[in-house]
């Protein structure tokens, strides 16, 4: 495994170069590095973000998480909300419980992204990696078989070239990867600006749940995060400052519930911005790829954007591992666009309705809103649709055909699987346990072998958690074989 804790200095040469060490760089970056690929994580900052705007990790994304060591320690430092509510005042308009959802993680965690971006380079260095900071991109070009960038060092003053056989943009909204590759970002802005703040405050306000407030005075979503500080988020008119601690009060008593009786104390940040909706023409050009905010931007209503920036990075830290240790064919790196992009385009469509639910502005309309989700949120069927779509447990790749779980579809964990990211043969009891490991066995690929009950078929399961391959229990034996063929088809380029 290469050690980039003691290489201060940037290397001439790398596998992958990934630009920006926020979550999705970071989580990249100890991915590579679990399976033993080079890789080189650089970013501009000298330290992580202070002020961010994420807070809130959901269960498919601790999945992911406990893939690389990272889940239990980001766990310890959050605390995990049981329900996602939205309220008008005290009255509740709708309940959508976690602890059903079939994960290990039945809960969202609240956790400012600053803290997540800690635990998570707190494990790169566990694992030996590193991250070379105060280095900015300047420019890449093509050099077959891959790119060459042109780096400069703030700290050394040095401008050096690298060489990568393939780079990935991690640097955000505006992301120079994407910017220099010239991939097209398109979009808009939505005609509406939130405030984001995170204080102390000291109330008897509902407890165990992230909560939207759906007053008639406008927007405002609340979570706890550790000890009494609180994050908020509060749509607000167009020339707002900042908030201060009077501001933030004035807030809670005209949209919180009055009965909390909320005091703010001290603000530790506040800011405004303004919600961009926004997704790039493709997310993989070459041996290029946009992970996270460089590829899809949209409104924080639902806590999705982190999440399914974290969802895009390990979807292709096992593909580029697969090819870059031969263990499959380049063609499968055509998988993450194919995937990913779809899935985004359809999470931009998702917050998009969210965000127009959340900010309507005339009270008549508020208050059918309001009705209509108290009405439908009675439906059990209802809650577990949200809760799973908010958790993200509900994303597939595939067609929605044959029974559960079909090819695409999210495999939860179950005893047994492969530790870290590695793949995994999971057989209904009874189909032949024996000769399913020893067809494991016979491939380069290694793959962890277990029965798990419930299954209407047998399953290999990606180390991304998703299902590749099925078929019947008596067939279960063929299953690493057809891996093998699987990993060097032919994949086609995504319209």
């Amino acid at each position: 495994m290469p050690d980039h804790q003691s290489n201060s200095t940037l290397p001439s040469s790398t596998d992958v170069l990934i630009v920006g060490a926020g979550p999705t760089g970071l989580a990249l970056a100890c991915a590579l590095h679990s399976q033993g690929v080079d890789y080189v994580l650089v970013d501009r900052a000298a330290s992580s973000a202070v002020h961010s705007r994420a807070a809130a990790v959901h269960a498919r994304t601790l999945e992911s998480l406990a893939t690389i060591g990272a889940a239990d320690a980001l766990i310890a430092k959050g605390r995990p909300g049981r329900s996602f509510t939205a309220r008008d005042g005290e009255r509740s308009v709708i309940h959508t419980p976690f602890d059903e959802l079939d994960t290990p993680y039945p809960f969202v965690l609240a956790v400012p992204q600053q803290t997540t971006e800690e635990v998570l380079e707190e494990r790169l260095a566990e694992l030996g990696g590193t991250v070379h900071r105060r280095t900015t991109l300047l420019a890449l070009n093509e050099l077959f078989p891959g790119m060459n960038a042109l780096v400069s060092s703030e700290e050394t003053g040095e401008v050096r070239a690298l060489r990568a056989r393939w780079v990935v943009g991690c640097d955000g909204l505006h992301s120079t990867v994407r910017e220099q590759s010239g991939i097209p970002f398109v979009g808009h802005e939505k005609p509406h600006n939130f405030a984001l703040i995170e204080f102390t405050m000291d109330w008897s306000g509902p407890e165990g749940e992230i909560t939207f407030f759906f007053s008639p005075a406008g927007l405002l979503a609340v979570s706890h995060l550790q000890g009494e500080t609180y994050r908020a988020v509060a749509l607000v008119d167009d020339d707002t400052p900042a908030p201060d601690d009077a501001a933030v009060q004035a807030l809670l008593d005209a949209r919180g519930p009055s009965a909390a009786g909320a005091k703010v104390g001290e603000i530790r940040m506040s800011s405004i911005w303004r919600v961009r909706h926004r997704l790039a023409d493709t997310f993989g050009e070459g041996p290029v790829f946009l992970v996270g905010d460089a590829a899809h931007v949209h409104s924080p209503v639902g806590a999705q954007g982190m999440n399914t920036g974290l969802q895009d990075a390990f979807n292709l830290a096992w593909k580029l591992a697969a090819v870059a240790k031969g263990e499959a064919g380049p063609e499968l790196l055509r998988t993450y666009n194919a995937e990913r992009r779809p899935m985004a385009q359809g999470l931009l469509a998702f917050a998009a309705q969210l965000h127009d639910i959340s900010t309507m502005s005339d009270p008549e309309m508020i208050r059918m809103r309001n009705d209509v989700l108290n009405t439908v949120g009675q439906l059990p069927e209802v809650r577990a649709w949200l809760a799973g779509r908010l958790a993200q447990l509900s994303v597939s790749y595939g067609t929605g055909d044959g029974p559960s779980p079909a090819v695409g579809d999210r495999m939860p964990p179950r005893p047994g699987m492969a530790t870290g990211l590695g793949w995994s043969l999971l057989l209904p009891p009874g189909a032949g346990l024996a000769a399913a490991e020893a067809a494991a066995r016979e491939i380069p690929t290694s793959v962890a072998v277990t029965e798990a009950d419930g299954l209407p078929h047998a399953v290999l399961v990606r180390p991304d958690g998703h299902v590749a391959l099925t078929a019947p229990a008596s067939l279960a034996a063929e299953l690493p074989g057809r891996l093998r063929e699987w990993l060097h088809r032919d994949w086609p380029t995504a319209a």
